[in-house]
């Protein structure tokens, strides 16, 4: 039943609508919600289920169109606890056929959102950018930014997304204030139809918006090397040469890395007994993702080669190097990179002359979702049933470590941390699955690698069965997850409790993204810009110190990916350097501050 929204705001001379109140929303699933003052309210929940939260439903819809912002006050009023929210707008079409582009796109409900982590005691802003399509729509024959009718906004939430924790008083204790609509549209930044394409630049921008660190000219990738390589600093002082804690506990040295449970925390353990907690970025390489310039190479300024591969990262670090064969120069920039932002770990996905380079510990893929082994139909997971499954997936491993050289250095690689097996997995809800699946991959690595830990398979975030969770947990050395959310510090310390055994957990991917880059998409966890980008990131990485079970978080990952997108349409602003390799400056100093003292904040468990 939808609430009627009356007297919602006034509008101001300027266009800008005010006095958007907290007090006019409804709790919903198990929230507590306390008004405390003109547009100022406490926030309690015990649950991330079912959209626990605040909701308005608009009716008739509410007009966002003049403003460039929605913004809201949180703080987090625990005084142990690290919070999370989300805010999301939902707006739907305008209905009836249109011709317009702008309008056709818009008559199914579309949502945005943004989101904030909090320390116990923190402050913070919320701020969604409001994508109109008065402003940043493209025409029907190119691309540009998601956009949402913000002229009928039909319904707000304030929200814990993606429920990770166990129900419990106190899970999150906040007070929000000044919800409102900020600033005026940018109006100059609409493209008449007629001058929109082309609409990528020579370097793979887009042309029409600019920012700090957009490139201009060759002459400035040029200079960047020398630049940036003259501020590089050297790996944190507490650092070993694995990244692992200098100054802390001696332990057991095995050559390889290990776990061990410590003071009633889980680690890593280097291969010369140091503990080790492991910050990453995935998919570190020179090319990730390539567009394809054929279908539409009116869209590009610069011509596109008859390959159709728009090679645009190649290119600009060609010009950047001065010469073609650049790689090998690079990849020592990279390391060096590395340890300049407080980076301990080359992540999945990543280049083998990273993984080969001895400098720095790695993790490392065997392979995805193997032909070679009896598939469950169409479903992306492995008929583990099959009396031909065990003997399948220890060939097909067997095979791999035979055909690559990256995993055959592994196997016995002091650096090489651990394999994972298959990403992302859909489990059947029929538990006798699992047990053959993990059991099978931990023995292939095992018998391909011994010493070495298997990191599992990257479940899909923390909502997994409890006979799931005991199955890897038998036979993973590390338990794996991809999480997109603004902190972790609150799952359940009891996901291995089903039978007793546990294992500490390595988050995969995790990731921040915006849209004041000239991006099309802001990624799976938005922030409003790239300030918020580095804070969110230090909040996620904080978090999982603070957890009992969690051994490391590894980013996804070290560049933007192609402002056309890759192949499966993924075009996000998620990266630690941007198409043209210059860095966010932003983020790799959070990065560094927190690189500098995890050790000393994981021992001593404080915020």
């Amino acid at each position: 039943m939808t609430r009627p929204v009356l007297c919602l705001f006034a509008t101001l001379a300027a266009g800008v609508a005010s006095a958007l109140s907290l007090g006019d929303f409804a709790a919903v699933h198990k929230a507590r919600l306390t008004v405390e003052g003109p547009n100022r309210v406490r926030l309690e929940l015990p649950s991330a289920e079912w959209d626990s939260g605040l909701r308005l439903q608009a009716d008739p819809p509410l007009d966002f169109s003049r403003a460039k912002w929605l913004a809201v006050d949180v703080e987090n009023l625990s005084a142990t606890r690290q919070a999370r929210l989300t805010l999301h707008l939902s707006a739907g079409g305008a209905g009836g056929d249109s011709g317009d582009h702008a309008v056709a796109i818009l008559k199914k409900n579309r949502s945005i959102n943004t989101g904030i982590g909090l320390n116990p005691g923190e402050k913070g802003t919320m701020k969604l950018l409001l994508p109109h399509p008065s402003v940043y729509g493209a025409p029907a024959h190119a691309r540009g930014p998601y956009v949402v009718d913000t002229a009928h906004v039909t319904r707000l939430e304030l929200k814990m997304q993606w429920p990770f924790e166990d129900e419990a008083e106190g899970l999150a204790d906040l007070r929000l204030s000044g919800l409102r609509l900020e600033g005026e549209p940018d109006a100059a930044r609409f493209v008449p139809p007629g001058a929109y394409v082309p609409f990528v630049d020579r370097y793979g921008q887009f042309v029409h918006a600019d920012w700090r660190f957009k490139v201009h000219s060759d002459a400035e990738l040029a200079g960047d090397l020398d630049r940036e390589t003259a501020r590089l600093r050297p790996a944190p002082a507490s650092w070993d040469r694995f990244g692992g804690w200098a100054q802390g506990p001696a332990l057991k040295a095995t050559g390889h890395f290990r776990t061990e449970k410590v003071d009633g925390k889980w680690w890593l353990v280097t291969p010369e007994g140091r503990l080790f907690f492991s910050t990453g970025i995935d998919v570190t390489r020179i090319m990730t993702d390539v567009t394809d310039g054929s279908r539409h190479p009116d869209w590009f300024q610069c011509g596109v080669p008859a390959d159709g591969k728009m090679a645009f990262t190649v290119w600009n670090l060609e010009k950047k190097f001065g010469r073609k064969d650049f790689a090998a120069a690079y990849y020592d920039l990279v390391l060096r990179r590395f340890d300049a932002w407080g980076m301990n770990t080359v992540g999945n996905w990543s280049a083998p002359e990273l993984t080969r380079s001895g400098r720095k510990p790695y993790v490392i893929t065997v392979f995805e979702l193997s032909r070679d082994v009896p598939r469950l139909g169409k479903e992306k997971f492995y008929d583990s049933l099959d009396p031909r499954f065990a003997e399948a997936m220890k060939g097909a491993v067997r095979a791999r470590f035979a055909s690559d050289p990256a995993l055959r250095t592994a196997a016995s690689d002091p650096m090489c941390i651990g394999f994972f097996i298959d990403n992302e997995l859909r489990f059947p809800k029929d538990a006798a699955y699992y047990e053959p699946y993990f059991r099978a991959c931990g023995e292939a690595v095992r018998e391909n690698a011994p010493g070495k830990l298997y990191l599992g398979c990257r479940f899909v975030g923390f909502r997994q069965s409890a006979a799931l969770w005991a199955a890897a947990a038998r036979h993973c050395d590390v338990v794996s997850v991809n999480s997109y959310g603004n902190s972790v510090a609150n799952i359940s310390g009891r996901i291995f409790s089903a039978d007793g055994v546990e294992k500490p957990l390595l988050v995969g991917e995790f990731h921040f993204g915006c849209l004041d880059r000239g991006m099309f998409k802001a990624g799976l966890a938005p922030v409003c810009d790239q300030a918020e980008r580095g804070r969110s990131y230090a909040r996620f990485v904080e978090g999982a110190l603070r957890h009992p079970l969690i051994v490391g978080c590894h980013w996804f990952q070290y560049r933007d990916q192609p402002l056309l997108g890759r192949g499966d349409g993924e075009a996000y602003q998620i990266g630690f350097v941007d198409v043209c390799d210059r860095p966010y400056p932003e983020l790799f100093r959070a990065a560094r501050r927190v690189g500098e003292t995890m050790y000393e904040r994981r021992r001593a468990d404080t915020w």
